[in-house]
């Protein structure tokens, strides 16, 4: 016998939706196979024999039978009528009041685990009975004995089984209690990797906008155009990169235009020394990423490889797809690698809020390689899933 599953459930909370319990649940060992209706009517056999056993060997105690084989056979086929008419009963009652027994008072509850099976000992046996074809006893139990005999003993079986209907009940309450703290927990965590990641991408070096600024002043008095050029390339570029950290994601082609800006910008500034190339399939641009992943990649080129250079030098930004991967690589053919450089001040988005945003965004399925690029330079090569885990934490490097 079993006891419904909605009946163990105290409020709407999507926790004890479906939830499945039978009584042989309380041995651990009976937990490892999930709720079917098959392992349920299985589980429901095992409780039976388990209670006509102890019923059996409680009456070897007082007497013994004369026909011990047909006394095991009539207490084995009542306990089973028993038992599975309870069960029935349950699942019947279960799916007759659906949600609403689980907005019942807790005393209703618990009165309803014990008429349940007290009608079911009295329809159990009579089933039992028929199924022995035993009439005198059947006409036995309708008497005012046998009807004040299986009451008692239906009471004890209502006894058992409210017992455990209120042990899983309180267990169901300290699983949600948990499960709401720990959601709780998560929330709290979740809000501030946002707060992180909105800070990180909000974030513009300073000692670009300096730097830009101050040529814009420099160049009002001897090339008044260029300084106005320079002034409406650093407009364009601020309105998209701002907009773009304010999003949670964007789309690549859009991404594409913010780094379109800025190196227009810096062409303004660097002149003919700098030069570029977008490669990115038309089908690859409606992708969502997060914004402001880019344009670190193609700032750090320039500061790293191509200011450097009296020549200055070319960036090549190609996006590609390798299966469920995202691949976006940045290279240039400037300076390369020089472990003997100072950092450059300011810093703004660099590669290691990037390699954190990454990691926070993606775990180990996104990141960044670097390596050197011939004849001269670095290509840096982003990896993006492309199997919706964006958003799901993963483990930090």
């Amino acid at each position: 016998m079993r006891s419904n599953p909605h009946t163990a459930a105290s409020s709407c909370n999507s926790l004890e939706a479906g939830l499945s319990w039978h009584p042989l649940e309380l041995i651990p060992y009976f937990k490892r196979w999930p709720h079917s209706t098959a392992r349920d009517l299985l589980y429901t056999f095992i409780w039976n024999s388990l209670i006509g056993c102890t019923l059996m060997s409680v009456g070897l105690m007082f007497s013994l039978p004369s026909n011990p084989w047909r006394y095991f056979y009539v207490n084995f086929v009542l306990t089973q009528t028993i038992g599975f008419t309870i069960h029935g009963l349950f699942d019947l009652s279960g799916m007759l009041l659906g949600s609403m027994l689980h907005k019942l008072p807790t005393w209703l509850r618990y009165l309803y685990f014990m008429l349940v099976p007290v009608l079911g000992v009295f329809l159990g046996y009579a089933v039992g009975l028929a199924v022995l074809d035993m009439d005198a006893a059947r006409r036995y139990i309708f008497s005012a004995q046998g009807v004040r005999t299986i009451l008692v003993f239906s009471l004890g079986m209502s006894a058992i089984l409210c017992a455990l209907f209120v042990a899983r009940d309180r267990q169901v309450k300290a699983e949600m209690a948990l499960a709401e703290q720990t959601q709780k927990a998560l929330d709290a965590e979740r809000r501030a990797l946002e707060a992180q990641l909105r800070m990180l991408q909000a974030q513009i070096e300073p000692h670009f906008l300096y730097n830009t600024l101050a040529n814009a002043v420099g160049l009002i008095a001897p090339a008044p155009d260029k300084a106005r050029l320079l002034l409406e390339r650093l407009i364009d570029y601020l309105r998209t990169s701002l907009s773009a950290s304010r999003e949670a994601e964007t789309r690549l082609d859009h991404e594409l235009e913010t780094v379109r800006a800025y190196l227009d910008l810096m062409q303004v500034r660097m002149g003919q020394r700098l030069s570029y190339q977008l490669q990115c399939p038309p089908e690859l641009g409606a992708i969502a990423i997060p914004p402001m992943l880019l344009q670190p990649l193609v700032e750090n080129a320039i500061q790293h490889g191509l200011e450097p250079r009296i020549a200055g030098g070319t960036i090549t930004l190609t996006v590609a797809q390798q299966g469920d991967t995202l691949l976006i690589e940045v290279a240039d053919d400037g300076e390369g690698f020089n472990p003997a450089a100072k950092p450059r001040p300011g810093g703004g988005v660099g590669l290691a809020n990037l390699r954190e945003r990454l990691a926070t965004l993606y775990g180990t399925a996104g990141g960044i390689t670097l390596a050197d690029q011939q004849p001269s330079g670095v290509r840096a090569t982003l990896r993006l899933p492309l199997d919706g885990s964006a958003g799901k934490r993963g483990p930090q490097p």
